[in-house]
């Protein structure tokens, strides 16, 4: 994926700000949720900041990128409309700089994921509290397991028990080759009811944003899976901790490295 060439910035230190939204991890943004000033997503050593004089940075290494809306404004905020744009407003409501989004309405997210790129995916096309077959998967697509621990990217595999988590809420495939979404606190939420129809299973997930259940021991039968989407791309699935796993794609926007 092309992604623009934006302007060196040396990464300092960072102060590790709580996370933007009561439904979302550190390092997601979704549609509604908003940064204020001095607000960040963070992941390892990358940080996306709306900084205090109104410029929007992403700090990483080798390249990041800016907004260049320093000094336009004060008590900026940063939003991600149902169109995946980020939004920048001033304190008084005015719009001063927006990214490119999709063309429907919907929920996006905006992840910031492994090697300090940013991603805006979207809109929805799948979530809990609801493929044909894929090809053949190699022994190095099994191995592709998940870099960060509340999102799967397309044409990542969970595998037997192997975990996504937020907060109290957990997706995992089981040994019975059942997916289940529980809550700590509650118990199981949401499941796909393959127990004990297969072996050596995995959960995966496709560039059409199909997340299906799969037996590896037989020759990959499909136990399980959601719709596809129309368009295919990179997409991906967060777990969050308002009690929903989600599907979202494909990318809309990108920055990083």
């Amino acid at each position: 994926m092309a992604l623009p060439t934006p302007l060196l910035i040396s990464l300092l230190s960072l102060i590790l700000l709580p996370s933007p939204s009561t439904a979302n991890e550190g390092n997601i943004l979704s549609t509604g949720d908003i940064l204020t000033t001095d607000g960040q997503l963070s992941y390892k050593d990358a940080a996306f900041v709306i900084q205090d004089d109104c410029n929007l940075v992403l700090y990483t290494k080798p390249n990041g990128f800016q907004s260049g809306t320093n000094g336009l404004g004060t008590n900026c905020t940063l939003t991600l409309s149902d169109y995946g744009q980020l939004i920048i407003k001033n304190g008084q409501g005015l719009e001063l700089w927006s990214s490119p989004g999709g063309s429907t309405k919907g929920k996006y997210v905006a992840v910031l994921g492994p090697g300090g790129v940013l991603n805006v995916f979207g809109p929805s096309v799948w979530s809990t509290p609801r493929l044909s077959s894929p090809s053949v998967i190699s022994d190095a697509e099994l191995n592709n397991s998940p870099l960060v621990r509340n999102v799967l990217f397309s044409s990542q595999v969970l595998r037997e028990n192997s975990k996504l988590t937020s907060r109290d809420y957990t997706l995992e495939i089981t040994e019975d080759c059942n997916l289940e979404f529980s809550k700590a606190s509650a118990g199981l939420v949401w499941q796909s009811e393959t127990k004990g129809k297969g072996q050596h299973c995995f959960a995966w997930l496709d560039n059409r944003g199909r997340l299906a259940v799969v037996d590896h021991h037989h020759y990959n039968k499909v136990l399980w899976s959601s719709n596809p989407a129309k368009v295919k791309g990179d997409y991906v699935l967060v777990v969050q901790i308002n009690g929903q796993a989600v599907v979202y794609g494909p990318v809309v926007w990108s920055i990083g490295p």
